[in-house]
């Protein structure tokens, strides 16, 4: 039997880390692609979305793609590939329209990683994962996930 899962969460995560490389080659990138205040005032409304595949720094990076790859798997399995698609791109967009209005640059996928999770906490509430080495219930280790800024990036 075909699975009709794409796995598009180890395809975002393969585009993710190629971006990083790229920023790293060629700082350029960050600065083409960052969301600033040029989204809105020059009518850069790429960088709404191109913010989502960047990253300040490895650590930063890994810790997205650790939720990414863990989490993208359970969400595209329970939703489905174009669902968990909707929910990556909706979610990492909204985060940079709040985004942009609080912080004078902002980059990464922390926003998108965060409605996976959100979206794993609703359908899998009760599901026990390990977080910090402790055995949990989904929906309190997302509430902490949210409280605990460790993962976003913002560049000054």
């Amino acid at each position: 039997m075909k699975s009709n899962i794409k796995f598009y969460f180890i395809k975002l995560s393969v585009i993710i880390v190629i971006v990083f490389l790229l920023q790293l080659m060629f700082p350029l990138v960050t600065e083409i692609f960052v969301l600033n205040e040029k989204a809105i005032d020059n009518h850069e409304y790429w960088r709404f979305l191109t913010a989502i595949f960047l990253h300040g720094d490895a650590a930063h990076l890994m810790y997205n793609l650790f939720a990414l790859l863990f989490f993208g798997f359970t969400t595209e399995r329970l939703i489905g590939s174009r669902r968990f698609l909707i929910v990556f791109f909706s979610t990492g967009i909204l985060a940079n329209i709040i985004a942009v209005n609080f912080y004078p640059s902002s980059l990464g996928a922390s926003g998108a990683i965060y409605g996976i999770l959100g979206a794993v906490a609703i359908l899998l509430p009760d599901v026990v994962i390990y977080m910090w080495f402790f055995p949990m219930r989904m929906r309190y280790a997302a509430i902490l996930w949210f409280l605990i800024p460790i993962q976003n990036q913002r560049l000054n």
